[in-house]
């Protein structure tokens, strides 16, 4: 088998030699060489061999007219390949002289952003993101598509893309999973935020929310207050939300956690009719707590397992309440584990290990953000958060090994 050295900056009779070998190593070494002449590496675009043909399309050296070759590769891999380089070749291009290699790429990236496989649609889309030397109907082409994986890294970076952009896609309607990432971009305006914030969807409005370089308007932001009780997802994405109204700040507080109205109430500037409003419900809430105590216990929770519904609700209604004793024991039943043992993971202080045994212990990823916050305390720069805004963001073997070594 040839090795890369060999192969290399091989001259034209070597390099003959090696295409007409079976060794498909050696033909993948000299696919890969930026030494290669173009006329060999247009020549592996037809190997068999689909490393051999990846190889060529992940080769700066390449040429275009290769690439174009290349676009129509049946092997999903070789396209994923070349958009990624393509993608990588764009900023060069604004430098070449040659009027020609610059439309041959352009017509190459046209093509891998119509490709039939999201997945290299994506790999474009991740390349180019944040570039501004790409071709605008490229952006807007990926920006709709109907796949999130390959519209939200261009919604979310694209400096091509204007707030009157954002706000014309968002009216022809963006794909489902995808509105987050235009909540998500550094500096949108007001007229963005409304859109956002009229789309209804909940995790893109809480990650407006969470966005503070997003400008949003007063009444805005009121309108998310007044709609937001039975959303507890946007409840803490509101109360930090920095230029909240004394209005809006009244109205949330008589739905918002006792957590969160602690919170509220540590905030500057409150004037005093909403302090008052705020010390109210807090009083309110820890008579309701008090109420509640005999229930929260150890028994208690084992009495709802048997039945089936230590739930999550139950588990972050526990949580709201700092009942930490119900909190630990019942994630004790629920994974099988002694209170010690579970105690010991939340002494952890350690999100990941906290969000793999909330997992294992069937409940949410919400319930697991809520865990890792209240009862964990885990560091804030250490929170794992969720995936797409309500996945775990670890695969099941992944979250195992995360506590398989901590014994009871």
């Amino acid at each position: 088998m040839a090795d890369d050295n060999r192969t290399a900056g091989a001259d034209y009779s070597t390099a003959k030699m090696v295409l007409e070998s079976p060794d498909s190593a050696a033909r993948k070494a000299l696919a890969q060489s930026a030494d290669t002449q173009p006329e060999v590496l247009y020549y592996l675009v037809e190997d068999d061999d689909q490393s051999v043909r990846a190889a060529v399309a992940a080769n700066p050296s390449t040429p275009v007219q290769a690439d174009l070759k290349l676009t129509e590769d049946t092997d999903d891999e070789v396209r994923i390949e070349l958009a990624r380089k393509i993608g990588r070749l764009m900023p060069g291009l604004q430098h070449q002289r040659q009027v020609k290699l610059r439309e041959l790429t352009i017509q190459a990236l046209e093509k891998l952003s119509e490709d039939k496989l999201p997945d290299v649609r994506a790999a474009l889309s991740e390349t180019i993101k944040a570039m501004p030397e790409i071709p605008k109907d490229v952006v807007l082409r990926l920006a709709r598509d109907i796949e999130e994986i390959v519209a939200a890294p261009v919604l979310e970076y694209s400096p091509l893309l204007n707030d009157h952009d954002l706000v014309e896609l968002m009216a022809a309607g963006v794909t489902m999973g995808a509105l987050p990432a235009i909540a998500r971009r550094h500096g949108i305006g007001k007229a963005v935020s409304d859109a956002v914030v009229a789309s209804a969807d909940m995790p893109a409005i809480a990650s407006l929310l969470r966005n503070n370089s997003a400008e949003i308007r007063e009444r805005t932001l009121n309108d998310v207050a007044d709609d937001a009780e039975g959303v507890e997802e946007l409840h803490e994405p509101l109360v930090v939300r920095p230029e909240l109204s004394q209005r809006a700040m009244r109205r949330i507080a008589s739905f918002i956690s006792r957590a969160l109205l602690e919170q509220l109430a540590e905030r500057s500037g409150l004037d005093n009719k909403t302090r008052r409003v705020i010390a109210e419900q807090v009083n309110e809430r820890l008579a309701v707590d008090k109420d509640a105590d005999a229930k929260l216990d150890a028994d208690f929770a084992e009495h709802l397992a048997k039945q089936g519904k230590l739930n999550d609700e139950v588990m972050r209604g526990a949580i709201e309440k700092n009942r930490r004793d119900f909190v630990i024991h019942a994630l004790a039943v629920l994974t099988k584990r002694t209170d010690k043992g579970v105690e010991r993971i939340m002494e952890m202080r350690n999100g990941k290990a906290t969000t793999a045994l909330v997992h294992q212990a069937g409940l949410s990823m919400r319930t697991a953000l809520m865990m890792q916050q209240r009862i964990a305390k885990v560091p804030p720069s250490q929170i794992v958060p969720a995936k797409n805004g309500v996945d775990f963001p670890m695969s099941p073997e992944e979250m195992e090994y995360q506590i398989a070594h901590i014994n009871d």
